[in-house]
């Protein structure tokens, strides 16, 4: 007969329960069958280990990301939130529930987080279009310009998301 197989990761997690790639597979499983408290748990597990967690940052992103995908604002707010009291140095988890608080129609929230994502990276040209777009959608066309502007400077040729949001913010200044 053919030996029962676990599904990818439990077994991982079995061998080492805070082990942060099998606690973000087995959280995404448990998700994807409906067992969202249980995923949750996992998730926001992965914002109780040690900062020095091989990976971790982008290990919890990828779980925002994961429930950003599945259009969960909400709890992926929460992993976010819980990720900036645990970490709040890492401008990523800001750039998360930012965004978050945009998709659920907070705006100033969301800028309040993205500034704070700005002032911990300043000069990341991702996290500057972050908040110039925001900046753009609460109608702060003057900062949002600059910012976009400074976001531009910084980035590579190829990036050309802000340069699409400042031309957005042109169109919209005609408009008005």
């Amino acid at each position: 007969l053919p030996q029962p197989k676990w599904p990818p990761g439990f077994l991982a997690l079995a061998i080492d329960p805070l082990f942060a790639p099998a606690l973000l597979t087995v959280g995404s499983l448990e998700y994807q069958h409906g067992f969202v408290k249980e995923a949750m748990k996992l998730f926001l597990t992965l914002t109780e280990l040690p900062e020095n967690e091989e990976d971790l940052a982008e290990v919890i992103d990828k779980a925002g990301n994961f429930l950003l995908d599945h259009k969960d604002f909400k709890n992926a707010l929460k992993v976010y939130l819980s990720a900036e009291r645990a970490y709040p140095t890492q401008a990523l988890y800001y750039i998360g529930s930012g965004y978050c608080f945009y998709k659920l129609g907070s705006i100033a929230e969301s800028i309040r987080k993205e500034r704070r994502a700005v002032e911990l990276e300043p000069s990341n040209y991702r996290h500057l279009n972050d908040l110039g777009f925001s900046l753009l959608e609460a109608g702060l066309l003057e900062e949002a310009e600059t910012v976009l502007k400074q976001s531009i400077s910084l980035a590579p040729p190829e990036y050309e998301f802000a340069r699409n949001n400042l031309e957005l913010l042109y169109e919209r200044q005609k408009t008005t």
